[in-house]
């Protein structure tokens, strides 16, 4: 990453309206400029411009940022390339733009490895032409994979006699530890052997392309397994790794969205039919490292993992970890057809296949049918956990035939009667899933129900957005905060804006320079770098707040330290729900509403 002081040095001297404007045409409006934002289907001019605080903001999607992290969200590249783009748009020259720019670190040990393993990738494709690879070449035809598909996916094959492979590597200057390293010797008494002898390989890659392990199929029905993968090395981690990535990292990202999928010949068979946005899994279970790099993409993810039994769970769980980190994604919907995309193409074609895959439903809709047709809920236990968990969704929706939709799905998946659920809706405060074993994520809901808890909810958190509004145009609110509230607890975006707050004020004089604030949070490397910037452009251009003041930092401050104080009691209230019938959680909510209601009732009258 760059110096922060370059980064720096780069704003100070661009100016963004003719960063923006080299990319989209804008127009003077008052003291600003406007136009039509290139981040969503825009008919009127929504992104504003302000040349004083060098930042922009769409009022209607929330993309906003700093000169560099629009050039970034437009071209889809990372902080360092849209820097350079900006300092190249505003004529700036500093060596250092050269000199600095990232630079991946060198491992002479693993620099060996990646020398065998190429070398490898290279034997294995040149063996797939050679007379003796006609076998495996009448396979790959056998489904469908052309020379077209086997040179884009580097499939190869590995000659029979295995000492052979061996030989031709130790030919090529690698000691046998280097060949032991890539996961490919089997010993044979004296001798080595390469254990993917007599198959079909499929290269597996990184995230850059670079190969790093391989998956060979056998070619006929022979007793062993129908796989042999490499084992874990210095190079492949199998919850690194997603097939197919490194290809569809620039149109997933430009089309906005991306398909995950069980295996490799899917992800062949959806290109085959004009879907090229797909990756698969290394395995059924998608690993917390995978999921940051589908957050990496910016798209909508897409799973469509095999429908049995643990094809099912796997989804349940990747809807759990996918919500969880932020990322957005829908599941394809079998409707009772659970053939492989691949089968699939085979046998009914590109266009059945693609009509498939663009049968997409919500997180929910699928979690119900989870429960209602893959996984009944057998104990009381089970029943009331999977009830809670979805009710706030329930509650997002207003009466009408959606909810009524809705709430006969969980009644059907729950086993509980439906006029039961809807009282429950009415009365029970907000719930969320304690990670107890039902893989079920639920969003986060910023209104409770009942009119009582849903002012106090918009109180405290309004109360402490109108502080960070404050924060980010003086230093003295920045100041005001650290003394007299210490910290946010309405949004953990709150939290983490104001403590790169306090971070900046060390660093830098006089109140805070915005376009530079963003510029930190971006090249931060954090995962949540565009929504903090994001936040930071909204509620900076907050115009419907009270000026700033004294008695408005001490209002702030009031309302927090009641509203915190109220929400510890609401919190006791939920842990009496958890620990009791859902009849009693009831109850406990209706005397905390009361409370709540009571509590409201007796604050003093405005004017």
């Amino acid at each position: 990453m760059y110096n922060q002081d370059l980064v720096e040095a780069v704003l100070k001297h661009a100016d963004i309206v003719q960063v923006i404007s080299a990319y989209i045409p804008v127009e003077k409006k008052g003291r600003n400029y406007v136009a039509l934002c290139p981040f969503h289907d825009d008919k009127n001019p929504s992104m504003q411009i302000s040349t004083e605080k060098q930042i922009f903001k769409c009022f209607v999607c929330g993309t906003g940022g700093n000169a560099i992290s629009f050039v970034e969200k437009y071209e889809k590249i990372p902080f360092a390339a849209a820097l350079r783009k900006v300092a190249k748009i505003c004529n700036y020259d500093d060596p250092r733009l050269v000199e600095d720019a990232p630079k991946a670190p060198v491992n002479p040990a693993l620099t060996k490895l990646y020398d065998c393993i190429n070398d490898l990738q290279n034997y294995y494709r040149y063996a797939l032409s050679i007379p003796e690879g006609e076998e495996a070449r009448q396979y790959l035809l056998g489904r469908d994979l052309d020379a077209a598909t086997q040179e884009k996916y580097g499939i190869g094959y590995a000659p029979k006699d295995g000492q052979l492979t061996v030989k031709f590597l130790q030919a090529k200057g690698h000691s046998l530890k280097s060949i032991d390293d890539i996961g490919i010797a089997l010993a044979h008494g004296e001798t080595t052997s390469d254990h993917n002898a007599g198959r079909v390989i499929f290269p597996l890659r990184d995230a850059k392309g670079q190969v790093v392990g391989f998956s060979a199929r056998r070619i006929k029905d022979d007793g062993t397994s129908k796989y042999v993968n490499s084992p874990e090395t210095q190079l492949f981690h199998k919850g690194n790794v997603l097939y197919n990535y490194h290809n569809v990292v620039d149109s997933a990202r430009r089309d906005g969205y991306c398909y995950v999928l069980e295996g490799f010949m899917d992800v062949m068979a959806l290109d085959k039919a004009g879907i090229p946005n797909a990756v698969a899994l290394m395995g059924t279970a998608l690993t917390p490292q995978q999921v940051q790099m589908l957050k990496r993409l910016r798209c909508e993810i897409r799973m469509c993992l095999d429908g049995d039994g643990p094809g099912q769970a796997a989804m349940m769980k990747a809807a759990s970890l996918l919500a969880k980190s932020g990322v957005r994604c829908r599941f394809v919907d079998y409707q009772g057809d659970l053939r492989d995309p691949d089968d699939i193409l085979r046998q009914d074609g590109a266009e059945a296949l693609k009509a498939k895959m663009e049968r997409l439903i919500e997180p929910i809709d699928f979690q119900l049918a989870y429960y209602t047709h893959s996984r009944k809920l057998e104990t009381a236990e089970e029943r009331k956990k999977v009830l809670m968990a979805f009710l706030p969704y329930l509650r997002e929706r207003p009466a009408g035939i959606e909810f009524e939709d809705m709430l006969v799905k969980i009644a059907d998946a729950t086993g509980y009667q439906a006029e039961a659920i809807r009282e429950l809706v009415r009365q029970n405060p907000k719930t969320e899933l304690i990670d107890d074993g039902v893989t079920l994520e639920i969003p986060r809901v910023d209104q409770t129900s009942g009119p009582g808890l849903a002012r106090m909810l918009s109180r405290l958190e309004n109360a402490e957005r109108a502080l960070l509004h404050y924060m980010l145009l003086s230093r003295e609110a920045i100041d005001y905060f650290e003394k007299h509230v210490e910290t946010f607890s309405s949004a953990s975006l709150y939290r983490t804006i104001s403590e790169f707050l306090l971070e900046f004020r060390e660093n830098h004089e006089g109140d805070p320079d915005l376009s530079l604030l963003i510029a930190s949070i971006e090249g931060s490397g954090i995962d949540d770098a565009d929504k903090l910037s994001d936040q930071v452009s909204l509620i900076a251009t907050d115009t419907t707040l009270p000026p700033f003041n004294d008695k408005a930092l001490s209002d702030c401050a009031t309302v927090i330290a009641e509203e915190s104080k109220l929400m510890g009691e609401r919190l006791q209230t939920k842990r009496a729900i958890d620990q009791g019938s859902i009849e009693s959680g009831a109850q406990a909510n209706k005397e905390f509403a009361a409370k709540v209601r009571e509590k409201w009732a007796r604050r003093p009258k405005k004017g």
